[in-house]
């Protein structure tokens, strides 16, 4: 599995998953992050037989997350496309 660092939006403020209070909301993302992890620890790139690095997960107050990565090259960005 990936390790995937979580940020939230409180107010106009990205804070850090474990700055949060809220230990439901807590649980609910880190459950998301690990299965985030957990498809990404199955990319590859064709390429450079590489995957995915520094990954983060950011959610908006909506709730809606945004999956932001380093990778190799655009290969890898379009099989991570196809798991997430």
């Amino acid at each position: 599995m990936i390790s995937v660092r979580v940020t939230v939006a409180v107010g106009r403020k990205a804070v850090a998953l474990e700055e949060v209070q809220n230990q439901k909301v807590v649980s609910a993302l880190r459950q998301a992050s690990r299965d985030v992890g957990m498809q990404l620890a199955q990319a590859k790139c064709p390429v450079h037989d590489k995957g995915p690095t520094n990954v983060r997960l950011h959610f908006d107050a909506a709730g809606a997350g945004d999956l932001k990565y380093d990778s190799c090259c655009e290969k890898l960005g379009e099989v991570v496309s196809k798991l997430v």
